[in-house]
């Protein structure tokens, strides 16, 4: 199997994100402090009721307790977060809604799958007859905010594997395990495209059977009658929507109907010709 990836969000830089990137990884790197101090109030109401404290002063060690862990939390919310406010003119405001109604469309189909790899296949009588074999999950886009981003509009996110595309008015932040990556909408490829998938699993209630072929097929293409357990398995047509960038972006996405991708694609369209060049 070769494998569909991007590369890590930190090497996926657009030149005008620079600075924003530096401070979501800055804070993104910092340790947060209430699991320690969760941690020294657990041991401390042990080692006091291992040594036969009295109940009220378990209560009163409990109840501190629970308020540094409340503290140290809101220190951590303050301390690891970012918050980007936006001022949108009209053109921009129309432009947002137009990307959050194509990724509605999405959301809508009945299901959407994150392609992680895919191989050729040699012997396609093994494989009811078809030309390439892919590994996916199941994805979906939602309207969710960054981790410990505050921000007055709503974004889009999409999980595609080990990393998390967040759509903000001016560009998409990738996010994974290693930190922050940016793609301007300039610079960012969607590519959509229809194409023809064996489908071994439950077929969506949304999707377009085009044809049917058998599990183990024959140099003909029928029915290989070596095979006892060969039955007969539906060819469905998904639409694929691939996210590119020069940067490093890679990622390919099938959607259950047809014609879900393109109100989103022409949305990011709209925006990268209507951002300017340069980001501030």
């Amino acid at each position: 199997m070769v494998g569909i990836d991007s590369a890590d969000a930190t090497t996926i830089v657009d030149s005008s994100s620079q600075a924003l990137l530096d401070e979501l990884n800055t804070k993104k790197q910092k340790w947060r402090i209430w699991p320690s101090i969760a941690v020294l109030s657990t041991v401390v109401f042990l080692i006091a009721a291992a040594n036969g404290a009295q109940n009220w002063g378990l209560v009163l060690l409990a109840i501190l307790g629970a308020g540094a862990i409340v503290a140290a939390h809101l220190k951590d919310q303050l301390r690891k977060t970012v918050v980007l406010m936006y001022e949108l003119d009209e053109p921009m405001e129309k432009a947002l809604e137009t990307l959050h109604a194509g990724a509605n469309s999405l959301a809508s189909a009945s299901t959407t799958w994150h392609v992680f790899s895919h191989a050729r296949v040699f012997d396609r009588k093994y494989h009811a007859g078809a030309g390439t074999v892919v590994e996916r999950k199941p994805t979906r886009f939602l309207s969710a905010p960054p981790p410990f981003v505050q921000t007055n509009i709503q974004t889009v996110a999409v999980n595609v594997g080990a990393q998390t595309l967040h759509f903000f008015p001016d560009r998409v932040l990738i996010y994974d395990a290693n930190g922050v990556g940016a793609v301007s909408y300039q610079s960012l490829q969607i590519l959509v495209s229809s194409t023809r998938f064996v489908e071994d699993g439950g077929v969506p209630h949304d999707a377009t059977v085009v044809d049917r072929t058998w599990r183990y097929v024959n140099k003909k293409g029928g029915p290989d009658r070596r095979f006892k357990d060969n039955r007969e398995i539906p060819v469905c047509q998904y639409e694929e929507v691939a996210l590119r960038s020069d940067t490093g972006l890679n990622e390919l996405l099938q959607v259950s109907r047809l014609g879900s991708a393109a109100g989103f694609a022409s949305a990011i369209a709209r925006l990268s010709r209507i951002m300017p060049k340069e980001l501030p």
